[in-house]
Protein backbone atom coordinates (compact mmCIF):
# COMPACT_ATOMS: atom_id res chain seq x y z
CA UNK A 1 0.00 0.00 0.00
CA UNK A 2 0.93 3.13 -0.74
CA UNK A 3 -0.31 6.76 1.06
CA UNK A 4 1.17 9.98 -0.16
CA UNK A 5 -0.16 13.56 1.34
CA UNK A 6 -0.55 16.39 -0.73
CA UNK A 7 1.96 19.48 -0.62
CA UNK A 8 2.64 22.85 -1.79
CA UNK A 9 -0.94 23.58 -2.43
CA UNK A 10 -1.44 19.95 -4.23
CA UNK A 11 1.52 20.46 -6.56
CA UNK A 12 3.14 17.37 -5.64
CA UNK A 13 2.13 14.66 -3.17
CA UNK A 14 4.68 12.06 -1.14
CA UNK A 15 4.97 9.75 1.30
CA UNK A 16 5.37 6.13 1.52
CA UNK A 17 5.28 2.51 0.02
CA UNK A 18 5.30 -0.48 1.80
CA UNK A 19 8.18 -3.20 0.58
CA UNK A 20 8.07 -1.79 -2.86
CA UNK A 21 11.78 -1.98 -3.45
CA UNK A 22 13.48 -5.45 -2.83
CA UNK A 23 10.95 -6.05 0.26
CA UNK A 24 11.80 -2.56 1.62
CA UNK A 25 9.73 0.73 2.22
CA UNK A 26 10.44 3.57 -0.15
CA UNK A 27 9.49 7.06 -0.35
CA UNK A 28 7.81 8.03 -2.48
CA UNK A 29 7.50 12.22 -4.66
CA UNK A 30 4.82 12.86 -7.10
CA UNK A 31 3.30 15.43 -9.53
CA UNK A 32 0.74 15.10 -11.98
CA UNK A 33 1.64 15.14 -15.35
CA UNK A 34 0.34 15.75 -19.26
CA UNK A 35 1.11 12.81 -20.66
CA UNK A 36 3.81 9.87 -20.22
CA UNK A 37 7.34 10.71 -20.97
CA UNK A 38 8.43 6.98 -22.02
CA UNK A 39 6.41 5.59 -24.89
CA UNK A 40 2.81 4.41 -24.75
CA UNK A 41 1.75 1.61 -23.31
CA UNK A 42 -0.61 0.27 -25.17
CA UNK A 43 -3.12 1.76 -27.92
CA UNK A 44 -6.43 0.42 -26.61
CA UNK A 45 -7.36 3.07 -24.10
CA UNK A 46 -5.24 6.41 -22.61
CA UNK A 47 -4.73 6.91 -18.81
CA UNK A 48 -7.49 8.93 -16.88
CA UNK A 49 -3.81 10.57 -14.99
CA UNK A 50 -0.29 10.62 -15.79
CA UNK A 51 2.12 11.35 -12.78
CA UNK A 52 6.08 11.52 -12.62
CA UNK A 53 8.52 11.48 -9.59
CA UNK A 54 10.95 9.73 -7.80
CA UNK A 55 11.23 7.10 -5.62
CA UNK A 56 14.24 6.31 -2.80
CA UNK A 57 15.10 3.88 -0.36
CA UNK A 58 17.77 3.72 2.45
CA UNK A 59 19.93 1.58 0.57
CA UNK A 60 19.11 2.98 -3.12
CA UNK A 61 19.10 7.05 -4.13
CA UNK A 62 16.08 8.56 -5.90
CA UNK A 63 15.09 7.47 -9.45
CA UNK A 64 12.20 8.54 -11.49
CA UNK A 65 8.81 6.95 -11.75
CA UNK A 66 5.92 7.12 -13.73
CA UNK A 67 2.62 6.51 -13.12
CA UNK A 68 -0.24 5.75 -15.44
CA UNK A 69 -3.75 5.29 -14.02
CA UNK A 70 -6.06 4.09 -16.22
CA UNK A 71 -10.27 3.08 -15.83
CA UNK A 72 -11.26 1.33 -12.84
CA UNK A 73 -8.77 2.25 -11.09
CA UNK A 74 -5.65 0.42 -12.37
CA UNK A 75 -2.16 1.16 -13.78
CA UNK A 76 1.34 1.03 -14.12
CA UNK A 77 4.46 2.02 -11.67
CA UNK A 78 6.96 2.18 -14.07
CA UNK A 79 10.68 2.29 -12.52
CA UNK A 80 14.39 1.29 -12.79
CA UNK A 81 13.33 -2.11 -11.44
CA UNK A 82 10.79 -2.88 -13.31
CA UNK A 83 7.30 -2.35 -14.21
CA UNK A 84 5.07 -3.50 -11.54
CA UNK A 85 1.00 -3.18 -11.80
CA UNK A 86 -1.15 -1.13 -9.43
CA UNK A 87 -5.01 -1.58 -8.12
CA UNK A 88 -6.91 0.59 -5.87
CA UNK A 89 -5.78 4.27 -7.04
CA UNK A 90 -7.73 6.86 -5.26
CA UNK A 91 -7.52 10.26 -4.90
CA UNK A 92 -9.62 12.16 -1.83
CA UNK A 93 -8.90 15.74 -1.02
CA UNK A 94 -5.29 15.83 -0.05
CA UNK A 95 -4.63 12.28 -0.18
CA UNK A 96 -3.50 9.65 -2.87
CA UNK A 97 -3.66 5.80 -2.44
CA UNK A 98 -2.98 2.87 -4.21
CA UNK A 99 -1.52 -0.56 -4.49
CA UNK A 100 1.55 -2.08 -5.97
CA UNK A 101 2.62 -5.37 -6.33
CA UNK A 102 6.41 -5.30 -6.98
CA UNK A 103 6.40 -9.21 -6.76
CA UNK A 104 5.05 -9.19 -10.60
CA UNK A 105 6.11 -7.47 -13.83
CA UNK A 106 3.63 -5.65 -15.84
CA UNK A 107 2.34 -8.61 -18.87
CA UNK A 108 3.87 -7.36 -22.71
CA UNK A 109 1.06 -5.48 -24.25
CA UNK A 110 0.43 -5.30 -28.41
CA UNK A 111 3.33 -2.71 -28.56
CA UNK A 112 5.81 -4.70 -26.70
CA UNK A 113 4.94 -7.57 -29.40
CA UNK A 114 5.41 -5.16 -32.04
CA UNK A 115 8.61 -3.62 -30.51
CA UNK A 116 9.96 -7.32 -31.00
CA UNK A 117 9.03 -7.80 -34.39
CA UNK A 118 10.63 -4.55 -35.45
CA UNK A 119 13.77 -5.27 -33.46
CA UNK A 120 13.76 -8.56 -35.55
CA UNK A 121 13.22 -6.87 -38.92
CA UNK A 122 15.98 -4.30 -37.97
CA UNK A 123 18.29 -7.22 -37.16
CA UNK A 124 17.45 -10.01 -40.24
CA UNK A 125 20.70 -9.33 -41.53
CA UNK A 126 24.54 -9.77 -40.89
CA UNK A 127 25.06 -6.56 -42.45
CA UNK A 128 23.11 -4.81 -40.36
CA UNK A 129 24.17 -5.91 -37.32
CA UNK A 130 26.87 -4.42 -34.57
CA UNK A 131 28.69 -6.82 -33.38
CA UNK A 132 30.91 -3.88 -30.69
CA UNK A 133 28.09 -3.13 -28.19
CA UNK A 134 28.49 -0.07 -25.95
CA UNK A 135 24.67 0.23 -25.39
CA UNK A 136 24.90 3.75 -27.24
CA UNK A 137 22.25 4.36 -30.13
CA UNK A 138 22.52 6.82 -32.06
CA UNK A 139 20.10 8.15 -33.70
CA UNK A 140 21.56 7.76 -37.21
CA UNK A 141 23.06 4.46 -36.46
CA UNK A 142 23.69 2.06 -40.28
CA UNK A 143 23.89 -1.20 -37.65
CA UNK A 144 22.60 -2.25 -34.36
CA UNK A 145 23.29 -4.39 -31.18
CA UNK A 146 20.40 -6.25 -30.18
CA UNK A 147 19.88 -3.29 -27.34
CA UNK A 148 20.09 -0.80 -29.93
CA UNK A 149 17.51 -2.78 -31.92
CA UNK A 150 15.09 -3.12 -29.24
CA UNK A 151 15.58 1.06 -28.46
CA UNK A 152 14.66 1.66 -31.62
CA UNK A 153 12.11 -0.31 -32.20
CA UNK A 154 10.73 0.80 -29.11
CA UNK A 155 10.81 4.54 -29.93
CA UNK A 156 9.56 3.50 -33.70
CA UNK A 157 6.38 1.61 -31.83
CA UNK A 158 5.98 3.19 -28.78
CA UNK A 159 7.12 7.31 -29.58
CA UNK A 160 9.95 6.93 -26.71
CA UNK A 161 11.81 4.48 -24.46
CA UNK A 162 12.11 3.34 -21.41
CA UNK A 163 14.62 0.70 -20.08
CA UNK A 164 13.18 -1.85 -18.26
CA UNK A 165 9.58 -2.14 -20.19
CA UNK A 166 8.11 -5.45 -20.67
CA UNK A 167 9.59 -6.54 -24.25
CA UNK A 168 13.08 -5.29 -23.06
CA UNK A 169 12.56 -7.68 -19.81
CA UNK A 170 11.24 -10.79 -21.80
CA UNK A 171 14.38 -10.50 -24.14
CA UNK A 172 16.84 -10.37 -21.06
CA UNK A 173 14.81 -13.24 -19.05
CA UNK A 174 15.76 -15.62 -22.60
CA UNK A 175 19.23 -14.18 -22.52
CA UNK A 176 19.88 -14.95 -18.78
CA UNK A 177 18.12 -18.65 -19.21
CA UNK A 178 20.88 -19.18 -22.38
CA UNK A 179 23.92 -17.89 -20.74
CA UNK A 180 23.29 -18.53 -16.78
CA UNK A 181 26.65 -20.08 -17.21
CA UNK A 182 28.31 -17.08 -18.43
CA UNK A 183 29.54 -14.22 -16.25
CA UNK A 184 27.92 -11.22 -18.10
CA UNK A 185 28.10 -8.11 -16.41
CA UNK A 186 25.44 -6.41 -19.26
CA UNK A 187 23.19 -9.01 -20.48
CA UNK A 188 22.30 -7.77 -23.81
CA UNK A 189 25.59 -6.40 -24.62
CA UNK A 190 27.56 -8.98 -23.61
CA UNK A 191 25.44 -11.63 -25.01
CA UNK A 192 25.43 -9.44 -28.60
CA UNK A 193 29.26 -9.48 -28.36
CA UNK A 194 29.98 -12.78 -27.46
CA UNK A 195 31.94 -14.07 -30.17
CA UNK A 196 29.85 -17.37 -30.09
CA UNK A 197 26.77 -16.00 -30.59
CA UNK A 198 25.31 -15.98 -34.31
CA UNK A 199 23.07 -14.41 -36.81
CA UNK A 200 20.55 -17.60 -35.58
CA UNK A 201 20.71 -16.56 -31.89
CA UNK A 202 19.65 -13.65 -32.05
CA UNK A 203 16.78 -14.45 -34.49
CA UNK A 204 15.59 -17.39 -32.41
CA UNK A 205 16.15 -15.16 -29.30
CA UNK A 206 13.25 -12.46 -30.94
CA UNK A 207 11.03 -15.66 -31.75
CA UNK A 208 11.52 -16.89 -28.89
CA UNK A 209 10.21 -13.62 -27.00
CA UNK A 210 7.38 -13.01 -29.62
CA UNK A 211 6.41 -17.04 -28.65
CA UNK A 212 5.95 -15.52 -24.73
CA UNK A 213 3.98 -12.58 -25.42
CA UNK A 214 1.49 -14.16 -27.47
CA UNK A 215 1.23 -17.08 -24.83
CA UNK A 216 1.32 -14.46 -22.12
CA UNK A 217 -1.77 -12.84 -24.66
CA UNK A 218 -3.79 -15.83 -24.92
CA UNK A 219 -3.80 -16.71 -20.86
CA UNK A 220 -5.27 -13.24 -20.44
CA UNK A 221 -7.73 -13.75 -22.81
CA UNK A 222 -8.49 -17.04 -21.54
CA UNK A 223 -8.94 -15.46 -17.76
Amino acid sequence: MCTLSAVHAQASWNGSCSKLIEGTDAHVEIHAEQAIATGAWKRTANPESVWAGTVATSEYPRTAIEIEIYDGAQGVMRTVFGWFPITRFSRTGDTVRFDVDPSREVAPSAVDREIVERASRILSTVSAWNRSDNRQCPSDAKTWSIYCAMEKATIDAAGAFHHRRPALEIVRQIVDERTKDRPYDHRLMDYNNDPSTRLSDVQSLFSEALRRIRTAAQKKADG
